[in-house]
């Protein structure tokens, strides 16, 4: 190649490169996060679920990148509140439900939960807002004196999520006969807001309710897999003896055929090539809708079935398509990567607890953390939890019980409330993930070595956070047990 013609090459090339650079720093990708309620690691068909169809979810994680050590907190309020803060609950004291209230006459009184988050605290909208990008939400809330945005939206003069950094939440309203969790609503909302921001660089939430129980699918696909041989729901509240059930299923499809038309809306709109999808769920699925295993646990509990959630990425040109990831990422990691993406200032009075999971996305690197932290120290008497606290590094998890536990024997129980027998004592499990995903083979006697390394390190973590810890009750009756199964007959939590 003639000099002339390779230095000419070299010059294009160059321009080109630069013409880059200020393309992406001018317009930021945008930001779809998807964000499903109870819905467990092996719920969708990227996670070997054949039960199910999700065709859509299927196609992202063609496009995308699939996690397999992706972590949640165990329940809503926790998880959402480490989301918007990039905290570690035990920081902010969002450990617990926000309307979450403890048992009576229990062994340990549990330390006061926060009931709301400020925007001073929840300013991951607040931050991309500061890169300008438009920021739009509908459907569960939760970090708030209130479940539902849509109840929130009029409060303080309409002012209320304009002071956490949402410039439209919607109502999660749809004219469809049946309520469906408000799936379509909240798509709807959405979709119009991205519609409305395509020219500018936006964070659209859609925050479902589904598949929480009462279910709530379309009848149509109900009918379709009680074909394939799955019973109904008795009631809107599935119990054990019913699941999996063909309502469950059919919720799932619901969510996913409108996660199908909030691709097709990015395509459409010659959007897609620019926008960062992400699908994940709040906690782990419910054991009354569904089977975790080979998880342990489920839905409020610190076991893998009740922390471990899926995680599809798609964003295309950085992921490489169709690729796997086993590196543990927890909710926290999402606002110093939406701030690395956006190019945003990060807070200057507000400690962040995650890593950026842009390297881990696109194959530069992975993040320097090694351990990851639950702090529950709370009951959560209708999933089967006392108060404890967790730490998981290098494959080895730790699960320090502070002064009571439930020896389930490995029985299921009948219903939500009967976990079995509640035993006095603080408790330490050690367990191997990597050798032992079920955690059914405590090593905390055979390698006492690794427990106490473990356990000082959980104890360095509560102070550095604060974090606030359960004491015993001096009031409790050992000779009342009937509290617990009073505490944790069947209901609804969120």
């Amino acid at each position: 190649m003639p000099p002339s013609l390779r230095q000419s090459l070299l010059l294009l090339v160059s321009l080109l490169c630069f013409d880059a650079s200020l393309s992406l720093r001018a317009a930021p990708p945008n930001i779809v996060f998807i964000l499903a309620d109870d819905l467990g690691w092996n719920g969708i068909g990227p996670y070997g679920n054949k039960h199910v169809d999700t065709p859509h979810l299927d196609r992202l994680a063609r496009e995308g990148m699939t996690f397999h050590r992706a972590y949640a907190e165990a329940q809503c309020s926790p998880t959402r509140g480490a989301f918007f803060s990039g905290q570690w609950p035990a920081r902010t004291g969002m450990f617990a439900v926000t309307s979450e209230m403890d048992p009576f006459a229990a062994p340990l009184t549990p330390p006061p939960h926060a009931m709301a988050m400020p925007p001073s605290t929840a300013s991951l909208a607040l931050m991309l807002r500061s890169a300008s990008y438009a920021n739009g939400l509908s459907g569960k809330w939760h970090i708030g004196d209130g479940t539902n945005a849509a109840q929130l939206r009029a409060r303080d003069s309409g002012k209320y999520f304009d002071r956490y950094g949402f410039d439209f939440v919607g109502t999660g309203a749809n004219a469809s006969p049946e309520k469906d969790k408000s799936v379509a609503g909240i798509t709807d909302d959405l979709l119009g807001f991205i519609e409305r921001n395509r020219g500018r660089p936006f964070f659209a939430f859609f925050s479902h309710h589904a598949p929480h129980t009462a279910l709530e699918p379309p009848r149509a696909l109900v009918e379709k897999y009680v074909a394939r041989g799955l019973r109904k729901s008795s009631t809107p509240e599935t119990v054990y003896a019913e699941r999996t059930t063909a309502d469950y299923y059919a919720t799932i499809e619901h969510l996913d055929t409108h996660i199908g038309r909030v691709l097709t809306l990015l395509d459409r709109l010659d959007l897609a090539k620019n926008t960062i999808v992400i699908f994940t769920s709040d906690n782990g699925g419910l054991n009354r809708a569904a089977d975790m295993a080979p998880l342990r646990g489920n839905k409020g509990m610190p076991y893998e079935g009740g922390v471990r959630v899926p995680l599809l990425v798609r964003w295309p040109g950085r992921i490489t398509a169709g690729s796997a990831n086993a590196v543990p990422v927890h909710f926290i990691d999402w606002y110093l990567t939406f701030a690395a993406i956006a190019g945003a200032k990060l807070p200057t009075t507000q400690r962040l607890d995650g890593e950026n999971l842009v390297p881990l996305l696109t194959g530069t690197g992975r993040p320097a953390r090694d351990t990851l932290y639950w702090h529950m120290p709370t009951y959560t008497t209708p999933f089967g939890r006392t108060p404890s606290s967790v730490i998981l590094r290098d494959g080895w998890k730790l699960i320090h019980y502070f002064g009571d536990f439930l020896d389930v024997a490995g029985a299921v129980p009948e219903n939500q409330g009967a976990y079995g027998k509640l035993i006095l004592g603080a408790r330490t499990e050690l367990y191997h993930l990597d050798a032992d995903p079920s955690e059914t083979h405590n090593l905390a006697e055979k390698d006492p070595a690794k427990a106490a390394e473990l356990m000082a390190a959980l104890k360095r973590f509560w102070l550095e956070t604060s974090a606030a810890l359960p004491v015993p009750n001096p009031t409790y009756r050992a000779d009342n047990p009937a509290w617990w199964q009073r505490a944790a007959a069947p209901s609804s939590p969120k």
